[in-house]
């Protein structure tokens, strides 16, 4: 394919923050994913096309206060 064509029209996702995707990545690889496989399950399923949501990893239980 020559360089500069694409099949697909470019699409971005803007996070609000950059800590947002960075803790995004993380999350997604600890499911064995990529952030682009997740955006695309969690739209079909937005849009009725699956039933069934992307994986996520566990929440991670902050420690307790010391004090």
């Amino acid at each position: 394919m020559p360089q500069g064509v694409h099949k697909k029209v470019a699409r971005t996702y803007r996070p609000d923050s950059a800590e947002l995707y960075e803790r995004a990545q993380t999350a997604v690889a600890a499911v064995g994913s990529d952030m682009n496989a997740h955006i695309n399950a969690f739209l079909r399923w937005l849009t009725h096309e699956t039933d069934e949501l992307p994986p996520r990893p566990p929440a991670v239980t902050p420690p307790p206060p010391q004090g």
